[in-house]
């Protein structure tokens, strides 16, 4: 582009534009070297870049920087035309502009098949026939001394100019990025590779083929039906699924997470409020509630046992000295809780219940005054039943090979710093929890001041 002369070429590109493509090492992206610039008018340069791009018939364009007043295009026929999204194509001239915001600047850098190319960037703008793929180096010596009479004093960047500085396309790889990235300036169907189009064409067919199949399906689904409504048939399957899920979706399972939840709620419970004594608590997850038992010591009354406890707290005189405190365990979201329906798809095995759960309750079993996990035995899941012609229900009988969860019921007596080292399978649901207070009992290894009861149900699939 020339300072002296404004005026926007209004030549077009050549309908086969002279540009050459080198390949970017470790990306699918191009360098395009040969693309040609024109001088742009008017406030809003980017718009006046599109607008111009396709005036011009070109595919591409961009600008040598955001408030650039020069444009290049390239008319890109072949591969590069078409709308892959993987590769993208970066301008050789814009990126060298980038660094050389000051001064003339001039590259030629002598191709592979022997062609030079020639780029001349004024004050970062590339200039008007200022990137050009020239065909030998006579060629290229012109256009050097047409540069240097018409810009004075210039800066050479080549490998084959004497004196001139270093330059290979490899220092202009890590230029290759928004700024001289190549946009498309409009669709065209030429752009779309003839394969797509042959795709499209069997993905029509196909369409076609499918909905004249979809419809004579359905036909013969409706036939079915009606002679179906004249035959019933039951799925026996499909309604004990139906049973079983609606069942486990009734089972409310708590796992280590539920067991955590009510250990906090026990901690709740103080053990001497306004003189009174902890002897018990009883808490009932299906209930969501907690009670604790107290008794009355000497200079205790009603007021005191009021005053030591939480004010949201129930309290239930059973006689003079005897008094039951109620209070709800805190509700938390499923998610971080535990609680939750039960999925029949996470049932363990057998197997995974002896070599993942029952080494873990081996070594914590000095800590612990029982153990017991009960035979494993089919839950009990209401039948399901279908309806007669004549209006009367009739059950469906099991299917054959068609299995039932089964329970296993868990009992321990414990310390209850124990329970916080007990490990639960997520199909755990804990039925109840008692806490018994003993302050004359001499603490040992499976021996508390707090001996807790633990009951439950492990659920696990079907041998």
């Amino acid at each position: 582009m020339d300072k002296r002369s404004p005026r926007r070429s209004s030549s077009r590109p050549p309908s086969r534009q002279n540009y050459r493509l080198v390949p970017i090492a470790g990306t699918p992206n191009q360098l395009v070297l040969g693309v040609t610039w024109q001088t742009l008018l008017g406030e809003d340069l980017a718009r006046e870049a599109l607008r111009t791009a396709r005036e011009a018939g070109a595919t591409h364009y961009t600008q040598s920087g955001a408030r650039s007043p020069a444009v290049g295009l390239l008319t890109a026929s072949g591969r590069e035309n078409r709308a892959q999204a993987r590769t993208r194509l970066f301008s050789a001239a814009a990126a060298f502009a980038q660094p050389h915001p000051h001064g003339t600047h001039v590259v030629s850098c002598a191709l592979a098949d022997a062609a030079i190319w020639f780029a001349v960037v004024v004050d970062g703008v590339v200039q008007a026939g200022g990137d050009r793929v020239l065909t030998s180096p006579a060629e290229a010596q012109a256009a050097l001394a047409e540069a240097t009479a018409r810009y004075g004093e210039l800066q050479i960047h080549s490998n084959e100019v004497p004196g001139a500085r270093p330059f290979s396309l490899q220092q202009l790889t890590s230029l290759a990025n928004e700024q001289s990235a190549l946009k498309r300036a409009a669709f065209k169907f030429s752009m779309v590779s003839p394969a797509w189009w042959a795709a499209l064409g069997l993905l029509l067919a196909y369409l076609a083929w499918d909905a004249g199949a979809s419809w004579w399906q359905e036909r013969q689904v409706r036939a079915r039906e009606r002679a179906q409504a004249m035959h019933p048939v039951v799925d026996a399957t499909a309604l004990w699924n139906q049973a079983l899920s609606a069942w486990a979706r009734t089972v409310r399972v708590d796992g280590e997470a539920g067991l955590a939840q009510l250990l906090a709620a026990v901690a709740q419970a103080p053990v001497a409020p306004g003189r009174w004594r902890l002897v018990e608590i009883d808490c009932q997850p299906a209930a969501a509630s907690c009670s604790a038992v107290y008794r009355r010591t000497r200079l205790a009354d009603n007021h005191t046992l009021q005053a030591g406890l939480p004010a949201d707290w129930r309290i239930e005189r059973v006689d003079l000295d005897t008094a039951k405190v109620h209070w709800p365990i805190a509700a938390k979201p499923a998610a971080s809780t535990g609680a939750a329906a039960l999925t029949i798809a996470t049932l363990p095995t057998a197997q995974a219940l002896d070599a993942t759960w029952m080494p873990s309750w081996q070594a914590l079993r000095p800590a612990l005054a029982d153990f017991t996990l009960g035979p494993a035995a089919e839950v009990s899941i209401p039948v399901p039943n279908i309806k007669l012609p004549n209006g009367l229900e009739q059950p469906v009988a099991l299917p054959a090979g068609f299995t039932l969860p089964q329970g296993r019921a868990l009992v321990t007596n414990a310390p209850l710093r124990s329970l916080y080292a007990l490990a639960l399978p997520p199909t755990t649901v804990v039925t109840q929890l008692q806490v018994r207070y003993t302050p004359d009992t001499l603490p040992n290894l499976a021996a508390s001041r707090f001996m807790a009861t633990l009951k439950g149900t492990i659920y696990v699939q079907s041998p």
